[in-house]
């Protein structure tokens, strides 16, 4: 997790002029990460899927659950997204002047493999992967091997350093990046802070249109925070939508 970033790369602010469809009132997503690795003192899946205002779930390859938890997803009517992780979770060589043969092998594997478990996906973001997405040869590859499969790339955004929502324009694709986090290092399952970033992120949307919001499934607290706090926003005039309602069509 990463301090709350406001100031977002991609040459762009979504919600700015470059947003995908004009909207008359602020739009904010919510994306729920980690589903498929879930411990005993959890939220439960099914109280995630309950819900019944727009959210995009954000699916963990190689998981215990991955295959439940996506086909559970589709069930519901929530918006269902590949959570890929490039490193720690696989070991990369990552050189700043070129790609690894060995990179791009393990990489094509995990999104193959993805794409056989996850499937209905209709986009992908990041797990972690401070160093991977900030390489720049890597993220081109990686773009180039989404492309055309009809997904939109969603940049988490855990490093200030990242290319990943630049390098997913430029291939063409959809593309959208995160605002801020519903959790930090020492405000986990909290929340009270829960609801001070969603609004936090409301006023955001407010002021440039739109705007995404990551937060993550474990936490009790952010599932109530998002059950009370989602209803009153939407009385207020913010219009909940899936993450791919703000992706900006890429450069080709």
């Amino acid at each position: 997790m990463v301090k709350t970033i406001l100031l977002l790369s991609c040459g762009f602010l979504i919600g700015s002029a470059f947003a995908a469809e004009p909207a008359s009132q602020p739009r904010i997503a919510v994306v729920i990460d980690d589903f498929g690795l879930t411990y005993p003192k959890n939220a439960k899946d099914e109280e995630w899927m309950a819900l019944d205002f727009p959210i995009t779930f954000a699916v963990m390859p190689e998981s215990p659950r991955t295959k439940q938890a996506a086909a559970a997803t589709q069930a519901a009517g929530h918006e269902l997204i590949i959570h890929f992780p490039f490193d720690p979770f696989l070991r990369l060589e990552m050189p700043k002047d070129r790609v690894s043969s060995s990179d791009l092998d393990q990489v094509r594997k995990l999104l193959a493999k993805s794409l056989r478990d996850i499937p209905g996906a209709v986009g992908l973001n990041n797990h972690r992967s401070y160093k991977a997405t900030a390489n720049r040869p890597l993220m081109a590859a990686f773009m180039a091997e989404l492309k055309g499969k009809g997904f939109y790339f969603l940049d988490s955004h855990v490093s200030g350093k990242s290319v990943a929502c630049g390098e997913a324009r430029k291939a063409g694709l959809r593309a959208a990046v995160n605002s801020l986090f519903l959790e930090e290092p020492g405000h986990y399952n909290d929340k009270d802070f829960c609801v001070r970033m969603l609004r936090r992120v409301a006023g955001f949307a407010r002021k440039n249109g739109s705007a995404v919001v990551i937060g993550h499934h474990y936490y009790r607290g952010t599932l109530s925070c998002i059950k009370e706090e989602v209803p009153r926003l939407q009385a207020e005039g913010f219009d909940f939508v899936f993450a791919s309602a703000l992706a900006v069509p890429g450069s080709h």
